[in-house]
């Protein structure tokens, strides 16, 4: 599970249906007001080939980046009161959208390799104008937008290395923006490093007899 403060624009999560609201399919794109995607899993078997408990593997997407707190809300608007569909509020960052959304189905190489039930992929139902072309694919003016986020935690967070901003992205944010910061690497390396060197000036100034005189 990623912590509270992760920010991402697709969020995945698992829920067991008999803790779900009754009809909860015909509610979820009212309940949700977010596109959606989900895949109920109903013929998956343990490592001991016994049925596992039917469950419902679910992935919302947001317009803009958004915190996992507020992704939750969204997920337990389906949930049944005074149940838990979502075991200790467990959801996950999605890193990757394409990958994710075939897995829903079981249509990976490493659920092939691993002989899990290949799900047809009419079982897969889509809401609210979920369109995964659209989403596997970034544009112009988002990847202003997510640049400019990526600049804006530099600032706010004073990252001085180029070490300690990658490994934040990596755990705060999906993979789209992992791509950017591979992509724009220089011009992310130049604002550490600017960074860096406005801790130099400020402990420079700091030390005694380096203070201005008026």
């Amino acid at each position: 599970m990623s912590n509270n403060s992760s920010k991402a624009k697709y969020w995945q999560a698992i829920a067991y249906n008999e803790n779900l609201l009754d009809g909860w399919q015909d509610v979820i794109a009212e309940k949700f007001q977010v596109p959606f995607v989900y895949c109920i899993h109903d013929k998956d078997k343990d490592k001991s080939g016994n049925a596992r408990k039917i469950h419902t593997h679910i992935i919302i997407a947001f317009k803009n980046t958004t915190t996992e707190n507020t992704a939750l809300s969204v997920f337990k608007t389906i949930e049944k009161q005074g149940f838990s569909a979502f075991p200790n509020d467990r959801i996950e960052m999605v890193r990757d959208i394409g990958n994710a959304y075939m897995y829903l189905i079981h249509d990976t190489e490493d659920s092939r390799k691993k002989g899990k039930y290949q799900y047809p992929k009419n079982e897969r139902v889509c809401g609210n104008n979920f369109d995964i072309g659209c989403y596997e694919q970034i544009s112009q003016a988002d990847k202003v937008k997510m640049i400019d986020e990526l600049a804006c935690e530099i600032y706010k967070n004073n990252f001085s290395n180029f070490l300690d901003f990658d490994m934040y992205v990596r755990t705060n944010y999906g993979m789209e923006y992992k791509a950017l910061i591979i992509s724009y690497s220089g011009y992310f390396e130049r604002l550490t490093k600017g960074c860096y060197q406005r801790k130099i000036a400020e402990s420079m100034h700091n030390v005694p007899g380096n203070e201005k005189t008026t």
